[in-house]
């Protein structure tokens, strides 16, 4: 298992935005960065290639200007 921390960036991005269906990873809302700049997810995946996915997907949703990986921890 593949978890991650990542900045979700953008001013006008929505918590609701951000529930989208990730095949084979999970995310939780972790909270809103500060002064509205984005919001800070935890997600976990089954493979790096789970991640990258959902990663991809992220970047895709409205108002979302930027992906920021924080940290990645490979779980055995």
């Amino acid at each position: 298992m593949i978890v991650c921390l990542v900045l979700i960036e953008g001013k006008s991005v929505k918590e609701q935005d951000l529930n989208i269906f990730l095949m084979n990873a999970k995310q939780l809302v972790v909270g809103n960065a500060l002064f509205g700049f984005g919001i800070i997810l935890h997600i976990a995946a089954n493979s790096t290639d789970d991640l990258q996915n959902a990663l991809l997907k992220f970047a895709k949703v409205k108002n979302v200007t930027g992906v920021v990986t924080m940290m990645i921890r490979s779980l055995p």
